[in-house]
């Protein structure tokens, strides 16, 4: 069943933070642009992307910290 806010659905929380990060490495984001969190869906009870957060994903942030998703927007390149 598809969502009625149109966005890709994510059955897990776990898989819509995979995605979260996964386009961070593929569009090449800066830290502060693009999706930073997930969230659970009101009207399909899964779980999707956003942009318009007050904070960003932990497993995001500690990719940038560690500067493990500069790594692999750099290794992507090369792919």
């Amino acid at each position: 069943m598809s969502c009625s806010t149109g966005k890709n659905q994510y059955p897990t929380k776990l898989a819509a933070e995979a995605a979260l990060i996964e386009s961070h490495v593929d569009r090449n984001f800066p830290p502060d642009q693009g999706p930073q969190n997930v969230y659970r869906c009101e009207y399909c009870g899964d779980w999707h992307l956003t942009s318009k957060s007050p904070s960003r994903n932990k497993r995001l942030q500690k990719m940038i910290n560690s500067g493990e998703l500069r790594l692999k927007q750099q290794a992507r390149k090369w792919e």
